[in-house]
């Protein structure tokens, strides 16, 4: 398999951030781009932190390009394979592998830059030394909420329509809520869409549910 011949997060890094220097860029106004926020604000950042690895600060914020193209194509519920194709590109190699989804992101960024799109921050994290709590900063669309715990079914007054993303599986995920007792007890968080009671997730999807 190629993931069996590939190299250590920190190794992965420690390259990237080498060729930014090579081509230039690390130093100059630049951005992370993703499809969700998932890959900087959940995945990146907790397999960093378990594993003990420095992050490069310029992961801590990015663009997320569901927001740029819901905007030039209105408020659709979509996956990145399907958000290509709503565009007009032809998707490219194989859905959810690495390498192949950011391609497709790259193409369908360009796609947006060549309309015109003016581009910004969307999303970031950043430590508060005070309370050596990690801030999850979301804007300027939506106000700031904690990363971790955004959300809590206790605190729901009011009814809410369901959204659900699409997981790594392709399918949507499902909403589950924290039951185990401590400090996230009923928070709700989105997990795989293919879980079967026998064979568990078919994916490791994993975000929190956002007000």
């Amino acid at each position: 398999m190629e993931v069996d011949r590939g190299v250590t997060l920190s190794e992965a890094l420690l390259r990237h951030d080498k060729w930014l220097e090579k081509k230039g860029i690390k130093n100059a106004n630049f951005a992370v781009v993703t499809w969700s926020n998932w890959d900087c604000r959940v995945m990146l950042e907790s397999e960093c932190r378990f594993k003990k690895i420095r992050k490069p600060p310029y992961f801590n914020r990015w663009i997320n390009l569901r927001i740029p193209f819901s905007e030039v194509f209105g408020a659709v519920r979509c996956n990145l394979k399907e958000a290509v194709e709503i565009a007009g590109l032809a998707w490219q190699g194989r859905a959810h592998c690495g390498l192949d989804d950011a391609k497709n992101t790259a193409r369908l960024l360009a796609l947006l830059m060549h309309r015109g799109f003016k581009f910004s921050i969307t999303n970031s994290i950043m430590w508060q030394a005070a309370e050596r709590s990690l801030i999850w900063r979301q804007y300027p669309e939506q106000p700031s909420v904690y990363p971790y715990c955004p959300f809590k079914a206790k605190d729901m007054n009011n009814p809410i329509i369901p959204y659900l993303p699409y997981c790594y599986c392709g399918v949507k995920s499902c909403m589950n809520v924290i039951r185990k007792p401590g400090p996230k007890q009923g928070c709700l968080f989105y997990g795989c869409g293919g879980f079967s009671v026998t064979r568990g997730p078919r994916c490791h999807y994993f975000e929190w549910v956002s007000t």
